[in-house]
């Protein structure tokens, strides 16, 4: 079909990808006696090359972000015994509301980008990509001192209150002689 009228037709192939990057930081408060984890502060510094819109660029990280803490806490699909999916409507499917994340403390460092004329680097994935990492690293180290080294997405409090019981299990049976004995 031939072009009527006026018409352009531009095409751009980045010499190279633009890669963001940047670090993520979580401080939460875990109740030992629940496995409840409320996020007090969360910092996240990406590099992100120019800036176009700074409101659109915010609330991108700041949708990634939620998507990402929602990965990390609640997140989940689920499946029975047949291979029937269980989580297939928002009514099963735990996701975060808004009520629920905390407030972001943004930082942005702007690099340009050296492969595309505008100097721009995609930002709309790293919170996706920083807050589950971020988050868990946070839960870890808050049962550091239960000898927990590890633990699965999503960070349910069902999981860290059962995670805190075997570990108080397993201490308790250490420093009783006749627990180990049996």
């Amino acid at each position: 079909m031939p072009i009527e009228g006026l018409a352009a037709w531009r095409d751009f192939a980045p010499s190279h990808a633009g890669w963001p990057s940047g670090a993520h930081v979580a401080v939460i408060e875990l109740d030992g006696e629940t496995g409840d984890i409320q996020i007090l502060s969360y910092i996240a510094v990406d590099v992100c090359g120019h800036v176009i819109n700074h409101t659109l660029t915010e609330g991108q990280i700041h949708g990634s972000l939620a998507q990402g803490i929602g990965q990390a806490l609640c997140e989940e699909v689920v499946y029975d015994q047949e291979g029937q999916l269980l989580t297939s409507t928002f009514m099963d499917y735990a996701m975060p509301l808004a009520a629920e994340l905390p407030h972001f403390t943004i930082g942005l460092v702007k690099t340009p980008s050296p492969f595309n004329p505008l100097g721009a680097k995609g930002v709309g994935e790293a919170g996706c990509i920083g807050g589950p990492p971020a988050l868990v690293n946070a839960v870890l180290d808050a049962l550091a001192p239960l000898g927990i080294t590890t633990v699965d997405m999503p960070l349910k409090p069902e999981k860290i209150w059962s995670l805190i019981q075997q570990a108080r299990q397993d201490s308790s049976a250490q420093h009783d002689p006749e627990a180990r004995a049996s």
